[in-house]
């Protein structure tokens, strides 16, 4: 995350939406305005568990000083189709994994292997938030606090080019930034990797993403495709995480529509309808 205070922008790193590119534009740009910028991992005392200070859901983001500034200042993000997303979260999660996988995923895209053991892992990840994953956690766990959204201005992948220039246009930004992101959305700076598209139209991929992530799409209006798992121990996991049941038989706790706690005591799992962007800020 990048605050601007000169600007008066928030900037949140949503992972593998080009918040990198967008990072670097912004701070480059920015040498003589004050801005703070958020990197690297830390052991946060309050959650008591490691975190990803670049990529901070708003549920732990929250308790933390910078969330004033999403209260007072403009807000920016990035997003990404969710299948898109998953696919580049995948191959993320093996070049951080080992100087092997490293050198692999330069030239390489994963493995029909190598993404069914990501995915088999995801969900657990996921209900646990452990960091390692959280390229993969949702989109909306990175732009909207419970229901409510916090972003302003959202830039899509897809028309990249187009929305930085209508946001420069919006905001004014000043023109050697908008000289910056111009170029960011045309690729400058941009690595050469292995194209992801059979990663991407993979049912198990597509199936999951459609249930770890199904608040995205109706969201941020992305197009959702039926799709099944073909693999066996996915599809059993899945089921068995959403099942109805007594909460200690299930293998997960935040994937039922509800848990059935001991003497009776229920709670289900609300369906979240949420709005992309925020129309007022709270002051």
């Amino acid at each position: 995350m990048i605050v601007d205070h000169d600007l008066k922008l928030v900037v949140l790193h949503v992972p593998k939406c080009a918040g990198t590119a967008l990072r670097r534009a912004f701070l480059e740009d920015g040498a003589d305005r004050l801005i703070e910028s958020w990197f690297d991992f830390s052991y946060d005392p309050v959650l008591q568990r490691q975190v990803d200070m670049a990529h901070r859901p708003l549920m732990d983001l929250y308790h933390t000083r910078p969330w004033r500034w999403l209260r007072r200042y403009q807000v920016i993000a990035c997003i990404r189709h969710p299948y898109d997303r998953l696919a580049s979260a995948c191959r993320e999660h093996l070049r951080q994994k080992s100087r092997a996988t490293e050198v692999q995923m330069r030239s390489q895209p994963p493995t029909d292997e190598q993404l069914l053991h990501y995915l088999r892992r995801l969900p657990s990840a996921m209900d646990s938030h452990d960091l390692r994953w959280v390229h993969g956690f949702p989109v909306h766990w990175f732009t909207h606090f419970g229901k409510r959204p916090m972003v302003d201005q959202l830039i899509r992948c897809e028309q990249f080019s187009s929305d930085l220039e209508k946001l420069g246009e919006t905001l004014s930004l000043p023109k050697s930034l908008r000289k910056l992101l111009r170029a960011v959305g045309e690729g400058a700076d941009r690595r050469q990797a292995a194209d992801l598209t059979a990663i991407r139209n993979n049912p198990n991929l597509q199936a999951l993403a459609n249930e770890l992530h199904r608040e995205d799409f109706p969201c941020f209006q992305y197009e959702q495709r039926k799709a099944e798992f073909n693999d066996t121990a996915l599809k059993q996991l899945i089921e068995a995480c959403c099942t109805i049941g007594p909460s200690h038989d299930l293998p997960l706790t935040n994937l039922t529509p509800e848990m059935r706690w001991y003497y009776g005591r229920v709670s289900p799992r609300p369906k979240l309808q949420l709005k992309p962007k925020r129309t007022k800020r709270i002051s």
